[in-house]
């Protein structure tokens, strides 16, 4: 049932995600509204991918890792699931739990991001490879974690998922 867990941990630990998101959306969207009409500028494209990237994609990639190298996101402490390094089998460093929350979450999401951004501007061809690199790396982990095997990320970043 550890396969059962560990999608179950990913969906806790995801909502949370969605939830800080949503406030962040509904904040932002609050704020553009009181602006009159004709004061209102989008960012240059180049500029909102970025901003994105270093204000959403690494602090959350960063809190997992912090979650991780101290016991657990939230969905893995309210399954029983925790992070090992799997040689000694002690909790991972913080540079371990980056490497595989950069792995697992911040280069799919990313990906995936980066190709939504393509496709609304035209540039299909590039979108649809950065799409199909989002999909690969979650398939990927999918692949691997309904073989009960390690994930690529725990793979490079020498942990793995046990039950407590």
């Amino acid at each position: 049932m550890l396969i059962a867990r560990r999608g179950l941990a990913t969906v806790i630990d995801y909502s949370a995600v969605a939830g800080a998101l949503g406030v962040l959306a509904a904040v932002t969207l609050l704020r553009r509204s009181r602006q009159p009409a004709g004061e209102r500028r989008d960012p240059d494209p180049a500029t909102l991918r970025l901003m994105v990237a270093a204000g959403v994609t690494v602090p959350l990639s960063c809190a997992l890792a912090v979650a991780d190298a101290t016991g657990g996101t939230p969905g893995k402490r309210a399954l029983g699931l925790t992070v090992e390094d799997a040689t000694s089998g002690s909790t991972p460093t913080f540079q371990q739990a980056l490497v595989r929350s950069a792995l697992k979450t911040a280069i799919p999401w990313e990906l995936g991001h980066q190709a939504v951004w393509d496709f609304r501007s035209g540039h299909t061809r590039r979108g649809s490879v950065l799409a199909a690199g989002a999909y690969l790396a979650l398939g990927a982990q999918a692949a691997a974690i309904l073989r009960n095997r390690p994930t690529y990320a725990d793979r490079l970043a020498n942990t793995q998922v046990h039950e407590r």
